[in-house]
């Protein structure tokens, strides 16, 4: 049985299972309406929808992750593992959120390494779901080798096979 709920970590950055204490430090990210601009739920920087989202990241079999910079000590945002698929060899990887001050650097590929090359280790395939206008995440995606899959009523499957991981 493979364990999602653990702890990674590399130089600059911890990825540790959110516990229902890190709420109000997650929601001060969270709560920045531009990081939702481009996603289908736009209102989850309101509180009260943020509170729905972080109960079923609390629920998730597979855990969920705090992402903390570990030079300042900060929590700056949440990604998970979820969906583990047996039959398929295959984990999803998604509903991450990044503070927007760390947009435009290598942060969100160095969070996806450490997750990639941890899922790699045991299953096939890894899937993402995203919004077909989030194009901010749509393109992160594609810089990990991950290529669109199949259109949903939600937006849009990306696939990455092991031997297509760009990382």
């Amino acid at each position: 049985m493979v364990n999602f709920k653990l702890q990674l970590e590399n130089e600059s950055f911890s990825l540790i299972q959110t516990k229902t204490s890190h709420f109000e430090k997650l929601y001060s990210v969270a709560g920045n309406p531009v990081i939702w601009e481009q996603h289908p739920e736009n209102d989850r920087w309101k509180r009260e929808v943020f509170i729905k989202f972080f109960q079923i990241a609390m629920e998730n079999t597979s855990g969920c992750f705090t992402i903390v910079d570990k030079t300042l000590d900060k929590f700056i945002g949440s990604t998970r593992f979820y969906s583990h698929d047996k039959i398929d060899n295959s984990i999803r990887v998604g509903y991450t959120f990044l503070s927007n001050e760390y947009w435009g650097t290598s942060v969100n590929l160095q969070i996806k390494k450490l997750m990639l090359d941890y899922a790699f280790r045991h299953i096939d395939k890894v899937y993402f779901d995203i919004g077909e206008e989030n194009f901010r995440s749509r393109k992160a995606t594609e810089k990990l080798g991950a290529v669109v899959y199949k259109k949903t009523e939600r937006g849009l499957t990306y696939l990455l096979l092991e031997q297509d991981y760009l990382l």
